[in-house]
């Protein structure tokens, strides 16, 4: 109390004295001069960064959980070694959350503490466990922000929080650009959406930042597999697979590329280490059965797959594999189609099926489930119109119907994708030979030729768009220098090729006769016997060739009125 009086007459006399010391300096100082605030350097004062919620003297533990790489989350919460403060506890969970959420690949050796008041963070990551985005943070900082976005790990229903999301997300980005985290999570995001291309770019970034992060690299392989990029794929899983030998789903993923890509070796040394771990996979014994098909090893594919239809004869994959091994091995076009109706039925709206049915309607010819190639095409497009393969398949159908403007738009639309594969840009140069675009057929089959210059398919295209073109001495130098080491289906295409440039009637029926006896089923050169028996009115031989041409192309209905034509005329 004393101190306290003795501090207040100190106070008082300073107050008194004042206006005595004033008057003083006033009358022995000279007037000031003015000051040029203008040229005054302003003192610099340090702004106080807000940091909210998370006030922590290192602010480097904030930076480390911002960008939110395994790795980072990790260095973070070593950096807070016994957590006092609730900020501390928050963040020790929300890393611990992240772990077990985005990064469940890696240890999580962060133990959650307790005694964590609510606040919003653990509020956000609690809802998104239930697969609820949480729009009550407040976005107050960057986790705020985040955090409900990791819904899209813990849920796989849709919902209508993706345009809020991706706004948050991308503010996310805003204030800390080099987030894996926020990469990761707008990467999900799109893929979602089905932007596959803006999943990508994402999924890269998050990748790039950290190389050595498994569901990074996983999410960007898998990406890159569902464009059909599998050169890109094959390179990231594999590199990932040096990192994490043995990994199932790497296995699986790399089996699946193997057999895409035709390296049937390989897929088969993944599928076995796949079943080694997982003996009892269907999905993969099937796989091990398509491999040994698409090897043409029939006698081994078939005894597979009647060992598991012991246990499953409805699974979809079965019943694919089914009608294809009665179609290509046993040669029975009635029980393929039956088996992929069998198929249709029981699983009518899945895409796989319908474009297996559409396919087999394609190279048969023939309806499935009283279907064209073509209808089925439209019913995968009316759910993915985006399809390549159902589009490929409408063009092709429309090249059978001789639909030249149905086929060039379709052959034009998978032309216009990022790297068109070599069946679609040789249905592209069909369909622009008979719609009557010869220039854009031509540069389209040069190139082709100097890519694939060992392709049957393509030689045989090759020729016939330098035939349409009036390439006529091209073209003979052309087949005499393929004659000699052709195979016999090529060989018969030649010959037949030869038969239109021949300037008599000897040749040209040598010709046709060479094509049939490399290829009694070369439709072009039975037609063509036809045409030139029809001509000179022979109607019986006519006929002969002809019915051959109608066994071959059952529903083709051109053939079938000119049969009906020629029955008429025989009559």
């Amino acid at each position: 109390m004393k101190l306290f009086t003795a501090s207040l007459d100190l106070r008082n006399l300073l107050f008194c004295c004042l206006p005595l010391v004033l008057l003083f300096s006033c009358a022995s100082s000279p007037e000031p001069e003015p000051v040029d605030l203008g040229s005054a350097t302003p003192l610099f004062v340090p702004e106080q960064e807000d940091k909210g919620f998370f006030s922590l003297s290192d602010s480097s533990i904030i930076k480390d959980m911002e960008i939110g790489s395994p790795a980072s989350i990790q260095r973070a919460a070593s950096k807070i070694r016994n957590p006092s403060t609730q900020p501390e506890k928050v963040i020790l969970a929300v890393a611990s959350s992240l772990m077990s959420i985005v990064w469940p690949s890696q240890r999580n050796s962060i133990t959650m503490p307790s005694d964590i008041e609510a606040n919003a963070y653990t509020a956000a990551v609690e809802s998104a466990k239930m697969g609820i985005y949480d729009v009550n943070t407040g976005n107050s900082d960057f986790f705020t922000i985040v955090l409900p976005s990791l819904v899209l790990l813990t849920s796989q229903s849709k919902g209508d929080y993706y345009s809020q999301s991706q706004a948050a997300l991308e503010e996310g980005l805003r204030i800390r650009p080099d987030s894996v985290l926020v990469h990761y999570l707008l990467g999900c995001l799109y893929r979602r959406m089905d932007d596959l291309k803006a999943a990508q770019d994402q999924f890269k970034r998050a990748a790039d930042l950290d190389e050595d992060c498994f569901e990074t690299g996983y999410a960007l392989a898998e990406i890159y597999f569902l464009q059909k990029k599998y050169q890109e794929a094959q390179e990231t899983a594999t590199h990932l697979l040096d990192l994490y030998p043995g990994n199932i789903k790497l296995l699986k993923l790399l089996a699946q590329l193997a057999s895409r890509t035709g390296n049937y070796a390989a897929a088969e040394n993944y599928i076995n280490q796949v079943l080694q771990q997982e003996p009892d996979n269907s999905q993969f014994i099937l796989l091990r059965v398509e491999v040994l098909m698409d090897q043409g090893n029939y006698v081994k594919a078939v005894p597979l797959l009647d060992v598991y239809s012991r246990v499953d004869k409805v699974s979809k994959d079965y019943l694919l594999l089914r009608s294809r091994i009665q179609y290509e091995w046993n040669k029975n076009t009635a029980a393929a189609a039956a088996t992929a109706e069998q198929a249709l039925e029981l699983y009518p709206d899945d895409i796989d099926v319908v474009l297996a049915a559409a396919y087999l309607a394609t190279i048969t010819g023939n309806r499935v489930k009283e279907k064209t190639a073509g209808e089925l095409a439209e019913e995968i497009l009316a759910q993915d119109p985006g399809n390549e393969d159902a589009i490929l398949i409408r063009a092709e159908d429309a090249i059978v119907r001789r639909d030249w403007n149905v086929a060039y738009v379709n052959s034009s639309r998978l032309m216009e994708q990022e790297n068109p594969s070599l069946s679609q840009r040789l249905v592209y140069v069909r369909s622009c030979l008979g719609f009557g675009r010869i220039g854009e057929a031509q540069r389209e089959v040069v190139a082709l030729y100097g890519q694939h210059p060992d392709s049957d398919e393509v030689k045989e295209l090759y020729i016939r768009v330098l035939a349409a073109a009036e390439n006529r001495g091209e073209v003979r130098s052309l087949i005499a220098s393929l004659l000699p080491s052709a195979s016999n289906q090529l060989k018969s295409f030649l010959y037949y090729q030869r038969s239109l440039l021949a300037t008599n009637d000897t040749d040209k029926l040598a010709d046709l006769r060479q094509s049939l006896t490399a290829n009694p089923r070369n439709s072009d050169s039975l037609f063509e016997l036809y045409s030139y028996y029809f001509d000179r009115k022979d109607y019986r031989k006519a006929q002969y060739y002809l019915k051959q041409v109608v066994a071959l192309n059952t529903n083709d209905e051109e053939m079938l009125l000119l049969n009906a034509q020629l029955e008429e005329l025989l009559n």
